[in-house]
């Protein structure tokens, strides 16, 4: 459910969206775990972004959700590009290949990133192009819209044309006054790179293998009664998308839950399987509740299954913000 006061939309063609699928792999042999309680603190206004480790129980790292504006995968070989979609940015392609000539949102298909993480269905979308000498930029050139920041005040648009430097990214935008170019470094030891048109290079995202979950504001796509897709900001959590993989649950009580049950379901790797919806606003009240009997079973990134569920999004003194949830290793 939504909270009016925060989340806004805007009409576009719905994005594709496809799943992904982790395979099983052998269980190392343990014991079970105890009852743990995690709190992840976004703040009432989901103004930061937690990257949260379940092997732990803490907090990996975190950073206010408008530092950065674009990532960029950091593998050998990939050329994926991203938006930050908690500040409700997306962008469309002019197809177009001159930088000088001017761009308004009104003659272009203006899509965002889709919030399963598919590869497939980014605002982006594939730029490069292959031949038997390498890999080339298209030079197409984007109108980038940068939304809002988390009090809702929009940050207005920016052209950008992507390009490559032997194996690292040049990025050239601008305004009406302004066109500056910059070289994006591929870091090995980082999934991603993260890059604000404000600060430069970010060292945001900690490396993949310390963090489970990351608690976020992100945009999503809902549906109206009549069955027309709109974006939404929402807040909710994402899985570390090369790491862990996880199914809803609510066929037994939590209490009952074990790692048979696991058997039972498809595992999923899509970044949204947790998403929001284990909470929903009770517009009479003017409160969130956590959805009774919802439930998720992960599979960690150190190899273990978890049972995890919600049991509050409200701190001691009644903000929200702060989902609290429980835990145990299966």
């Amino acid at each position: 459910m939504r909270d009016m006061r925060l989340e806004r939309y805007i009409w576009i063609v719905p994005l594709l969206l496809s799943s992904c699928f982790q395979e099983d792999e052998m269980v190392p042999s343990h014991e079970t775990g105890d009852l743990t309680v995690g709190v992840a603190q976004m703040g009432p206004y989901y103004g930061r972004q937690i990257y949260y480790d379940l092997t732990g129980n803490l907090e990996v790292a975190s950073n206010p959700v408008a530092a950065w504006d674009l990532s960029f995968e950091s593998a050998s070989g990939g050329w994926e590009i991203r938006l930050n979609t908690s500040m409700f940015m997306y962008a469309g392609n002019s197809y177009d290949t001159a930088f000088s000539e001017p761009l308004s949102p009104g003659g272009l298909e203006m899509v965002f990133d889709a919030s399963s993480g598919n590869p497939d269905s980014t605002a982006i979308g594939d730029w490069t192009y292959e031949t038997g000498e390498g890999t080339f930029s298209k030079k197409q050139v984007y109108l980038l819209d940068l939304g809002s920041n988390e009090l809702g005040i929009a940050r207005g648009t920016l052209k950008v044309q992507f390009g490559i430097s032997g194996e690292d990214y040049t990025v050239r935008y601008g305004d009406p006054g302004s066109d500056t170019t910059v070289v994006i470094q591929r870091d090995p030891s980082r999934r991603i790179v993260h890059f604000s048109f404000q600060n430069g290079v970010l060292d945001l995202e900690p490396p993949t293998d310390t963090w489970s979950l990351l608690f976020t504001r992100y945009t999503t796509m809902l549906v109206t009664d009549d069955g027309e897709y709109y974006p939404y900001i929402v807040a909710g959590v994402l899985l570390n998308p090369e790491k862990v993989s996880a199914a809803p649950d609510m066929e037994k009580e939590f209490g009952e839950l074990d790692l048979a049950d696991t058997l039972a379901l498809v595992l999923r790797t899509d970044a949204d399987v947790i998403g929001y919806s284990w909470k929903e606003y009770d517009f009479d009240g003017g409160f969130y509740t956590i959805v009774p009997g919802k439930q998720f079973m992960i599979r960690n990134r150190d190899g273990y299954y978890y049972k995890l569920r919600f049991i509050d999004f409200y701190n001691d003194t009644g903000e929200k913000g702060f989902p609290k949830f429980e835990f145990v290793r299966l």
